[in-house]
């Protein structure tokens, strides 16, 4: 059975993943911190190694925010690099009550992670 494309994109914006601990699993280097203070920042977690774990931190959680995952990095859509891609590219978009993701290199992974606030 095939899906046309309406019903392809309100899948992806409706599947509700679950966080553990906080923190939700994007794909096994990407995870995003989905409890917060009201003080908190938008952060990101990624793992480019097993023993390796790189914190990234942006605006308020507050506020309204999309990055972009390209080559182990956090780019704004205004600073992507020349040999940009994005078929190899994971956007995350931290939107208030929810956390919104998908991971174009693998075509997967797209939906959201409500945020748990404190």
């Amino acid at each position: 059975m095939r899906l046309d494309a309406a019903k392809k994109r309100e899948m992806c914006a409706t599947s509700r993943y679950f966080s553990k601990g906080g923190i939700g699993k994007i794909n096994k280097h990407l995870y995003v911190v989905v409890k917060s203070a009201s003080d908190d920042r938008n952060e990101l977690i990624v793992k480019p190694a097993e023993d390796k774990e790189e914190r990234w931190k942006g605006k308020s959680a507050s506020k309204a925010e999309v990055v972009i995952v390209f080559e182990g990095m956090i780019w704004s859509s205004q600073g992507l690099p020349d040999q940009f891609d994005l078929s190899k590219a994971v956007v995350v978009s931290f939107e208030g009550d929810k956390v919104r993701f998908f991971d174009f290199h693998t075509m997967s992974g797209g939906g959201y992670y409500e945020r748990i606030r404190e």
